[in-house]
């Protein structure tokens, strides 16, 4: 789990993978640790989906 660079929107990608595109913005962020901030990994999709749900509640409230 991570943010976009540009936007902040919170989404997850597969281990690995080396570039996504924010959902929000259109953004193609690299996935690298100098690029991004690692929030959470987990080995399940069903738990990152799980997780990106909590977090995006929690920054609403």
């Amino acid at each position: 789990m991570f943010n976009c660079p540009r936007c902040g929107l919170v989404r997850y990608a597969r281990e690995g993978q080396k570039t996504a595109k924010c959902l929000r913005c259109n953004y193609n962020i690299q996935i690298t640790p100098e690029k991004i901030r690692i929030l959470a990994r987990v080995e399940d999709v069903k738990d990152a989906i799980d997780i990106v749900k909590a977090y995006k509640a929690r920054l609403k409230s």
